[in-house]
């Protein structure tokens, strides 16, 4: 018989000063050796509720420690700057 895993990240990204929150979840085989996990539905929104609702992640206990471990995990809170470009020049 075989059995599958939901496995579960969550991180934080600030894009154009506006904090998204990512939720993912993924699907496992732990039955078999290298064989990846399986995205199975992501969400992405500025409230962590919202993120979690887009990506399929009902239960309550999940939802808290995912947040925990955002909060929890100071690399997450890193700002990247982006330069954005104006537009490109016809080469002449």
């Amino acid at each position: 018989m075989f059995f599958m895993e939901n496995y579960y990240k969550s991180y934080i990204k600030v894009v154009q000063n506006t904090t998204f929150y990512f939720v993912k979840k993924y699907i496992t085989f732990p039955e078999y050796k290298d064989v990846p996990e399986i995205l199975e539905s992501y969400g992405m929104h500025p409230n962590f509720e919202r993120a979690c609702d887009i990506a399929g992640v009902q239960d309550a206990e999940i939802r808290k420690h995912l947040l925990e471990d955002i909060q929890s995990d100071e690399s997450s809170a890193k700002i990247i700057h982006m330069n954005v470009s104006k537009g490109l020049t016809a080469a002449q």
